[in-house]
């Protein structure tokens, strides 16, 4: 199953407002070495939002957002995923952002592509952890 836009859909959702250039390029081992290149933009305001005070909501998010992304697994590790793709798609363990507990997604473009740092579509099975 593919599970990402093509990667000219990312642009145009930047345009849009839904997706936020990332530019902290910090390779995350997790992620087989590679940058977070795009955030959602919920999942942006939903970090800021956990700063203590405005001025630190940049550097708040961006550390949290590396330490969500230090606990991603590939997705196609999880059991019941065995015939999914590899380094296709990265899951975190439910974590509190916000006021609820949410997953966090990592989801790279194509081979070697972009990843983009999301919360996932209301409904999908991979947004339930069985951990």
């Amino acid at each position: 199953m593919n599970h990402h836009p093509p990667a000219d859909d990312r642009e145009r959702l930047v345009a849009a407002g839904v997706l936020l250039h990332y530019q902290d390029r910090q390779p995350h081992a997790a992620l087989r070495h590679s940058p977070v290149s795009y955030v959602e933009t919920a999942l942006w305001f939903e970090l800021t939002a956990l700063a203590i005070v405005p001025a630190a909501a940049a550097a708040t998010a961006h550390a949290l957002l590396r330490g969500i992304a230090a606990q991603a697994v590939d997705a196609a590790l999880a059991p019941g995923n065995e015939g999914a793709p590899h380094d296709d798609l990265y899951v975190t363990h439910p974590a509190h952002i916000g006021p609820h507990r949410r997953v966090v997604w990592f989801q790279r473009s194509g081979p070697r592509g972009l990843i983009t740092a999301m919360f996932p579509p209301p409904g999908d099975e991979h947004a339930r952890h069985r951990g």
